[in-house]
């Protein structure tokens, strides 16, 4: 007799790959009524895959159009990896899946961002840094602040033209995105090309005084007080008191 693990693969294969698959054994009653069965749950599992990905990239879907979407979306959830993944990550790889579908680089960009916000909005919490944490600081105890990069800190480096799903932001067109959650709420922060090489330095610095040496590298010294003070008052940073178990920011 088959296992319950054995029954379990035979009848999730029958959903993910059709009536060629039907484990003939394991439902009383008729092949077809089973079938008929089956195919009601299989087509209720790909529309919930489908409006998973559709909650995940609402402004994706508003950039390519419901038709585009919903072929690309398809054709993705039909990959036998995506079979296999849980619903609540089913979304992470849309953005590769764009690029080898040879997608235009703003929609690319624009997954990535989605994806990246989604992974702030669920990213632990934490105390971000704030100007009042370091205005009475000496300045030795300044230089020394251990740092971190906010836990819900993202960077996405752009490819292409911002989507016009992100108008919001301006008509700017910058070298990268700022992810941030200091608290309940996410912002979004256009970047330069020095304002993205000091958010990518964050995870590195340590201490205040090597995140001032880095931006001092980039420019003046106003411009380096005024890239570190932009990272504080957009809460990519915290304090790192425990210099322990801190990742690197991701990037997208």
């Amino acid at each position: 007799m088959p296992s319950l693990a054995d029954n379990q693969a035979r009848f999730i294969a029958c959903l993910q790959k059709g009536p060629a698959h039907f484990p003939a054994d394991l439902f009383a009653g008729s092949r077809e009524r089973a079938l008929l069965g089956l195919k009601a749950h299989a087509n209720t599992i790909s529309h919930a895959r489908l409006v998973a990905l559709e909650q995940a990239y609402p402004k994706l879907h508003a950039h390519l159009g419901h038709e585009r979407f919903h072929t690309l979306s398809r054709a993705y959830i039909e990959q036998d990896h995506i079979l296999a993944c849980d619903i609540n990550d089913i979304a992470e790889d849309f953005a590769a899946f764009l690029t080898a579908s040879g997608c235009d680089n703003s929609a690319i960009d624009l997954a990535r961002i989605e994806w990246a916000w989604l992974e702030s909005y669920r990213s632990a919490e934490a105390e971000p840094l704030r100007l009042d944490d370091i205005s009475t600081l000496a300045e030795a105890q300044l230089l020394a602040l251990p740092l971190a990069p906010h836990p819900a800190l993202r960077l996405i480096a752009l490819t292409g033209p911002l989507s016009p799903a992100l108008a919001g932001l301006g008509d700017t067109n910058p070298r990268a995105l700022m992810i941030v959650r200091p608290q309940a709420r996410i912002t979004i922060h256009p970047l330069t090309a020095e304002e993205q090489a000091m958010a990518e330095k964050i995870a590195d610095a340590v201490t205040m005084g090597n995140l001032l040496g880095h931006a001092l590298e980039l420019g003046s010294e106003a411009s380096a007080m005024r890239h570190v003070l932009m990272l504080i008052r957009a809460g990519a940073m915290m304090r790192n008191d425990a210099k322990r178990g801190v990742a690197a920011c991701p990037t997208g």
